[in-house]
């Protein structure tokens, strides 16, 4: 057999390296004209700092970038920001997401299979249409942050400081090409005015100790799991509140393949979840809005439940339905939601003893607790939060 020679070698190597690079793809994109994002965006305004704000659906984001970002779980957030004062400001990408991708990054997570030539207007396109950080004064600055993506509503903040200030945005828009699960239905005309019930203050206690122990299948016969969680505010309120605290929506398509509950003789009005790290479980929300308010604030009576994965899409509930209800008032905690708390004792306690006992009913244990969350669509601090005397909270508390 013929040896080959090590230039010979080298020489081969680099005629297929060049090759490659002649016989990759171009890349192709559409142009971009802010001008319509301009005028479809949401604005907000601080002293003489404006952003205005907008989100491309998925079609729109591979026509501008020539690739299908949403399918990598990239979504990109256009912004402008206007600086009417003196001074410099910096805008940080950080507080419009933790973990926000860099532009040259998204392109090099593209690079596969194109020309030097096209790899190179890739990295050019994505730098020159991000945001800038740095805004001079009197000038305005636009483009994108390349967020991770969130397929309902987009719900951000946009943190812009110099001179010694900051100025804090919070945006909540809706993704186009997304119907959430509770668009279907129009949750104003649930109920009559004549059969709303307004219970004010402490008085509302009694409406939610009375509530049933569980939802039920659609005959109302079997029992399910238990009802947990309460929330009390205002529909557009709770919605940021639940974004904020990293809940997500569930679109219509999603929401009807899964088994529904049943409260009020209807299904659930909404589904929110939570994906935890590493895809190997969830966390799930489940609400019906009551036919009983307090003051001018909605109440949603709620069902906090944790899922872990067994094979592939197979799942199973976690028995420790307490643990859930825990979790999910923990996530509206740390996510500066909650403007005041309350515990109420339910009537059905379901000791961990009976489910080890039998280990098929009840298919959970529960202390029975229910946990009542006043949410705010602004930012509160955990220490700054009321706890309302209601019940005596749970053992776990009281250590």
């Amino acid at each position: 057999m013929a040896k080959v020679r090590p230039y010979r070698l080298l020489t081969t190597l680099a005629l297929a390296a060049g090759l490659a690079a002649c016989g990759g793809k171009a890349y192709l994109h559409e142009h971009f004209d802010p001008a319509g994002f301009l005028a479809a965006a949401e604005r907000q305004s601080q002293g003489p700092i404006e952003v205005a704000a907008a989100v491309p659906g998925r079609e729109e984001t591979e026509q501008i970038f020539g690739i299908d970002l949403y399918g990598q779980g990239i979504q990109p957030v256009w912004l402008q920001i206007e600086n009417a004062s003196d001074r410099i400001v910096r805008y940080a990408p950080v507080s419009t997401d933790p973990e926000y991708f860099a532009p040259l990054e998204v392109a090099y997570k593209n690079r596969r299979g194109y020309s030097d030539e096209a790899r190179e207007a890739m990295n050019e396109r994505f730098h020159d249409l991000a945001i800038p950080r740095r805004i001079e004064p009197g000038e305005t600055a636009s483009g994108f942050v390349f967020t991770n993506a969130d397929q309902g509503a987009k719900g951000f903040n946009v943190d812009v400081f110099g001179g010694g200030q900051s100025h804090s945005f919070t945006f909540l828009l809706r993704v186009p090409g997304f119907e959430p699960d509770y668009a279907r239905i129009d949750l104003k005309s649930l109920y009559a005015d004549e059969e709303m019930v307004n219970y004010e203050a402490d008085a509302l206690q009694e409406p939610i100790r009375n509530l049933p122990c569980c939802s039920t299948d659609k005959r109302g016969e079997a029992s399910s799991e238990p009802l947990n969680v309460v929330l009390i505010g205002q529909g557009e309120e709770l919605l940021r509140a639940l974004l904020r605290s990293g809940w997500r929506e569930t679109s219509v398509e999603e929401a009807a393949g899964l088994q529904p509950q049943f409260l009020y003789g209807r299904e659930q009005d909404a589904i929110f979840r939570y994906e935890t790290i590493g895809g190997d479980g969830f966390y799930e929300l489940r609400f019906w809005k009551a036919p009983f308010i307090s003051g001018a604030d909605e109440v949603y009576v709620g069902q906090a439940r944790h899922f872990y994965r067994l094979i592939g899409t197979v799942t199973r509930l976690d028995a420790d339905v307490d643990n859930a209800r825990n979790f999910a008032i923990q996530k509206f905690l740390y996510g500066q939601a909650i403007d005041a708390i309350a515990w109420v004792a339910g009537r059905e306690v379901v000791p961990a003893s009976s489910f080890w006992d039998t280990l098929i009913r009840p298919s959970y244990f529960s202390d029975g607790y229910r946990g009542v969350l006043w949410l705010s669509a602004e930012p509160v601090s955990m220490f700054d939060l009321d706890v309302r005397r209601w019940d005596i909270p749970p053992r776990w508390l009281q250590q």
